[in-house]
């Protein structure tokens, strides 16, 4: 039976998974995932196209459908793309994996922080993407006392320090931007960029992060 373009309810033992899928398999994630089905159900739809088997491969969703398999669910929601080609099966993948947008780091700490009032840290860390140990770090960044930086003594830029020793070293992306982020919000509270307070602020962060999760 071929299916039409479009929404579409299928039964799970006519999908079959996509052996290029590009992402990587992870055990504390996959079992997050399962909560989440346990949770909230299917709340995003998967993608398919028609085979010639008459089969459908799943072109962004493989985990998901490893998640209902393991639930034993048989039947899901899915979006039919059709007989589209292995090349156009791909592409959609990355269009629709790959098209995030930023994260703003302190107003997602703010919904943690919301919502902790709700739901206990370590419940929710049952479910979303994030450790206990991050998302109370998320919190504690946000009751940080910001005023200890307006209180302090303005630097004096027109005076040179007689110990000026540089140390360079490689940061992850996510690092980087995250550094950016710090640096914005000091230059908000300063009045101008100051990489020393940028840094100290990162070290007072990476501080409440405990050791055992650093490898």
């Amino acid at each position: 039976m071929v299916m039409e373009k479009g929404f579409t309810d299928i039964k799970t033992d006519k999908l079959v998974k996509a052996v290029w899928n590009y992402k990587e398999e992870d055990p504390k994630q996959t079992e997050k995932l399962i909560a989440n089905f346990k949770r909230n159900g299917q709340v995003e739809n998967i993608q398919i196209r028609e085979l010639a088997d008459g089969n459908y491969e799943v072109v962004n969703g493989n985990h998901r459908l490893d998640v209902m398999n393991e639930l034993k669910i048989k039947e899901c929601h899915a979006y039919n793309h059709g007989k589209i080609s292995l090349e156009e099966a791909q592409r959609l993948a990355i269009e629709t994996n790959e098209t995030r947008f930023q994260t703003n780091a302190f107003k997602l700490g703010e919904l943690i922080k919301d919502m902790s009032g709700t739901f206990a840290i370590d419940e929710m860390a049952k479910t979303m993407p994030f450790t206990s140990e991050e998302m109370n770090n998320m919190i504690e960044v946000l009751d940080f006392d910001w005023n200890t930086f307006e209180n302090e003594e303005p630097i004096d830029l027109e005076k040179e320090d007689k110990f000026d020793y540089k140390i360079n070293f490689k940061v992850s992306e996510d690092t980087f931007k995250r550094w950016m982020e710090l640096r914005e919000r000091m230059k908000e509270i300063n009045g101008y960029d100051n990489e020393s307070k940028v840094f100290e602020f990162a070290i007072i962060e990476a501080l409440n992060i405990p050791v055992e999760s650093i490898t």
